[in-house]
């Protein structure tokens, strides 16, 4: 029996344990430096997390989350510690502490547990003189005893994602309370006690993550119950960005455009990556993975793709900085995921800023920081070349990226393994899929690469199962050995290549189609018909661990997938998430009495807060301001204000009256029930419908949501109040203001 050492019990490491012990012959041991597993994910509700909040939501849906042989579904991921259900499904996209349960779970189902030595951080691994051995030496932080073991093989599973980058922190001992990294960033409370600017360095996922949750925080304060308001409430948030910047929302439109191009003002929607994650528009032959630089004509297609999901070129959100020219479109761009971030952009509570940080200063009698931004062809503007200082800056979030950080492996060892330093994207260079060494057969790494989704992870640990298996007849082939696509890849990054992407291993479908076929893996097509639908961890089980709860997360896909056009499914978070920020207002009240009617023009603007009950998912407070002209001729200025809520169980969005202090929920006033406008033959919009009774009085409504992509563009709600009192028509028209860049 192979004995194998697997560093970390996060995903990669849970993973790569359960697929070898199911494979059989071998002996695992897996080090654990924390006190129980899940990595980064580990994290109770509650506390303050290891590398993100145990608050933070996931980014991709919890289908892409898991791995092959655990539904969602089949565990008590959304309770309280306590086991207190918080909802009666788990959520579509869970969040970190709720992905820790279903880490825990995982390793209960399979007995991955009973391997783990909590509390032991691996301090050194050192490769034997034949390169067939491994010497590892650990420490247990409770005993503080060090240990020293011999093992066959090795896997990396510790996370590529080690330790933050340099930090511009310029304090003497470069520990400023007020400069945070990403992954260390919660609450703007603890960032800075004082109002002003709030700077986020750097573009892409944590960037976008990171200025939009301080956004959120910062309107909550404004917005919420209480005279007396924090002090960040009074903050802007600055965020740098050095590339073409896209923000995506979690719900994607799967057709935004109808037959003719225009926009399909009523599109079904989808949790991002099976929308995104689509094998259909990979055609129909082999699928492989494009694991290389990015050229210019297949850029401007991933430009118009990305347009045509948000629904445009950004030129309305009224900042030059987020319109790109054909020629910077030739370049990959950066894209983030959030629902909030755009919105706060329209509102100025975000301002965009394009260029390079390059130095950070502290400004003199406690005036706060300055940052120096300059402008890097292709992405400068013509009047920015000389950059720009933002001065009286309270407060910095780094968003900057990681650095590996694995100095637990011996000198000898990262030398075999052509490791560099100076860059931390591609620190070793591995085999096709970031999996084996060319030079030490003995090593595999799992996870070890940007963006290491959870199927990729569960694919690698399957190659690696299969290739090291005494059973196997897998030779190390041309996969295995050769590292060209690292090595090219380096060389782009190293001499600053502007078409490298985002993300260097970015295809996911490509990737898991590949592994797929190397390790045997029969992608299961029996309700897609063929190479359609989306890819996802459930699709590709093995036939030898196909078990019910496999099939469960295969089902609920498929359900999801293969629901009836205009079914409305995920379209009331869609419509809620629109909703968010400024709209131009007009109301036409229609009595059919004596008492007259008139119209009202003016403002309205959805704010988003904190809920204040722990049952919603999200909530605005909705304030409109503008003048009333009544039929009489008479004028005067009018205002109200309203609770929206969304509650993802019950997936509804309801509307309350502001109580007596115009910020706290009152009672409830509405619920929407959304429906397709060909169901009662309408063209146009997304429809809902809506009953209030409020004694002696009857409210029936109808709305109508019209989208261009994933963007609300209008909407409007219309009140028919009758009672005896009251005969009148209330119809109100929402548009977005428009301030377009050519």
């Amino acid at each position: 029996m192979k004995s194998v050492c697997i560093v970390g019990a996060g995903p990669a490491g849970l993973v790569a344990a359960k697929t070898l012990l199911q494979t059989g012959g071998y002996h695992i041991s897996i080090y654990e430096a924390a006190e129980r597993v899940g990595g980064m994910w580990r994290g109770r509700r509650g506390q303050y997390g290891d590398k993100c909040s145990p608050e933070m939501r996931t980014n991709l849906s919890r289908f892409t989350v898991a791995f092959s042989d655990l539904a969602w579904s089949s565990v008590d991921s959304w309770q309280t510690n306590s086991g207190v259900a918080l909802n009666t499904k788990p959520p579509m996209f869970p969040k970190a502490w709720q992905v820790g349960q279903y880490l825990e779970a995982y390793a209960r189902k399979f007995g991955v547990d009973a391997n783990v030595e909590y509390n032991t951080r691996v301090t050194k691994a050192k490769i034997l003189g034949n390169l067939e051995q491994w010497e590892i030496t650990c420490v247990n932080s409770a005993t503080k005893q060090t240990s020293l073991h011999t093992f066959d093989y090795l896997i990396v599973a510790s996370g590529f994602f080690g330790q933050p980058m340099s930090s511009f922190d310029p304090s003497p001992t470069g520990q400023s309370t007020s400069i945070m990294h990403s992954s260390k960033f919660r609450e703007v409370s603890a960032l800075t006690e004082k109002p002003g600017k709030i700077v986020v360095i750097g573009g892409g996922i944590s960037g976008s993550e990171a200025a939009a949750q301080a956004a959120s925080q910062i309107s909550s304060a404004r917005h919420s119950p209480g005279k007396t308001k924090p002090a960040h409430s009074g903050s802007t948030i600055y965020h740098v960005v050095n590339r073409p910047f896209y923000c995506l929302p979690r719900y994607l439109p799967q057709e935004p455009s109808l037959p003719d191009g225009n926009p399909n003002p009523a599109p079904d929607f989808l949790p991002l990556d099976l929308a995104m994650y689509n094998l259909s528009r990979r055609g129909k032959g082999e699928i492989s993975a494009s694991i290389n630089t990015v050229p210019p004509d297949k850029t401007m297609k991933g430009h118009e793709f990305m347009r045509s999901v948000i629904g445009g070129d950004q030129n309305t959100i009224g900042r030059p900085e987020l319109v790109y020219t054909p020629e910077q479109t030739q370049h990959p761009g950066y894209t983030g995921i959030t629902d909030t971030y755009m919105e706060f952009v329209r509102s100025g509570l975000i301002v965009p800023v394009q260029g390079w940080a390059e130095k950070v200063q502290a400004g003199a009698n406690d005036s706060g920081f300055s940052i120096t931004v300059n402008s890097r062809q292709p992405w400068a503007s013509p009047d920015s070349h000389e950059g720009i200082t933002i001065t009286e800056v309270t407060g910095i979030v780094e968003a900057t990226g990681y650095e590996t950080s694995l100095g637990y492996l011996d000198e000898s060892v990262k030398e075999l393994l052509d490791y560099d330093p100076t860059c931390p994207r591609i620190p070793f260079l591995l085999s096709r899929g970031s999996v084996f060494a060319k030079a030490i057969p003995t090593i595999a790494f799992v996870g070890f690469y940007e963006g290491p989704y959870w199927g990729v992870m569960e694919m690698q640990a399957r190659l690696v199962a299969d290739t090291w298996s005494e059973n196997s007849t897998r030779k190390r082939d041309e996969y295995h050995h050769h590292q060209i696509e690292a090595e090219q890849m380096r060389i782009a990054i190293r001499t600053k290549s502007l078409q490298v992407p985002q993300f260097w291993m970015m295809d996911y479908v490509g990737i898991i189609e590949e592994f797929a076929r190397l390790t045997n893996t029969t992608r299961n097509d029996s309700s897609f018909g063929g190479q359609t639908g989306p890819a996802f961890p459930s699709r590709y089980t093995r036939s030898s661990t196909k078990d019910e709860s496999a099939a469960a997360a295969f089902k609920e896909v498929t359900d999801i997938i293969q629901a009836p056009p205009h079914s409305a499914q995920f379209v009331a978070p869609a419509v809620f998430r629109g909703l968010q920020g400024s709209w131009l207002l007009s109301r036409r009240i229609a009595s059919r009495t004596s008492t007259p009617g008139g119209t009202f023009s003016g403002t309205a603007h959805f704010h988003p807060r904190t809920p204040a009950a722990p049952s919603y998912a999200a909530e605005y407070l909705y304030i409109e301001e503008g003048t009333f002209a009544m039929d009489t001729g008479l004028c005067f200025p009018a205002s109200r204000r309203y609770i929206y809520r969304y509650n993802e169980t019950s997936d509804k969005i309801t509307s309350w009256f502001a109580a007596e202090d115009n910020e706290s929920t009152g009672a409830l006033f509405n619920t929407w029930d959304i429906y397709h406008p060909s169901v009662e033959g309408f063209e146009g919009g997304w429809r809902a419908r809506g009953l209030h009774w409020c004694d002696p009085d009857t409210y029936k409504n109808d709305c109508e949501f019209t989208f261009r992509g994933a963007a609300l563009e209008r909407f409007g709600i219309t009140f028919e109040v009758s009672g005896p009192s009251k005969d009148y028509s209330h119809k109100s028209w929402f548009e977005r203001p428009v301030a377009e860049y050519k």
